[in-house]
């Protein structure tokens, strides 16, 4: 009888870690399934653009101390000087200066764009083949949401993709990236999965371009 719980017992001390593995290289597949790593080198600097937006700034300013706190080992701070910045912000408050500032920000990007009647969120990387990204470009429009809780939910989208998470996880239901929630359950904070992944790219044991 106690051969018999040893070997329970040693069955769950090796099987489960493995089963662990599997499950985050899983979750790492969903989120990133080129399997190679996109993410900065360098220091992200962030500027906010757009004059008297205090609410704006707020959520912004919000989500930049919740990375802060996800990823100790990557330095985020704000700058005053858009020149400096790697990753430029720009808050709109009409759907004319959305559109115009979306256009501004085109040029030598690789972009991609939600559609969607409710879609107010959009990023651009400037980013090489090496897997590092040069800079990042968001434009929000966080008038168009009704709540505190979707706006933030809009910026935490945004800035994971600025992160280098370029697509949306097919199974990861509770992730801010999963834009198939209705409208009224886009509230939520960064997922359990979503924190996996920020943390396993800006790993200091990893770097851009290798593979997961």
């Amino acid at each position: 009888m106690r051969l018999a719980r040893l070997l329970t017992l040693l069955c769950v001390v090796f099987i489960w870690p493995l089963a662990t593995y599997a499950d985050d290289a899983g979750i790492l597949l969903d989120y990133v399934p080129q399997g190679r790593i996109v993410r900065f080198e360098d220091p992200v600097q962030v500027w906010l653009g757009g004059e008297d937006r205090l609410e704006g700034k707020f959520y912004v300013e919000t989500v930049v101390s919740e990375l802060r706190r996800i990823i100790p080992t990557l330095s985020i701070t704000q700058t005053s000087s858009r020149s400096q910045a790697n990753v430029r912000v720009y808050l709109t408050d009409s759907q004319q200066e959305w559109r115009e500032t979306i256009a501004k920000t085109a040029e030598g990007m690789v972009n991609w764009q939600e559609q969607g009647e409710y879609i107010r969120g959009f990023t651009r990387l400037a980013s090489g083949g090496d897997g590092r990204i040069r800079r990042a470009d968001i434009v929000l429009h966080l008038d168009f949401q009704t709540s505190g809780g979707q706006k933030l939910w809009v910026v935490r989208h945004e800035f994971m993709h600025a992160l280098g998470i370029t697509s949306h996880p097919k199974d990861a239901r509770d992730s801010v990236l999963n834009s198939m929630q209705a409208q009224e359950d886009k509230n939520g904070s960064f997922s359990d999965s979503d924190i996996l992944v920020l943390q396993t790219i800006y790993s200091p044991h990893t770097s851009a371009g290798r593979p997961l």
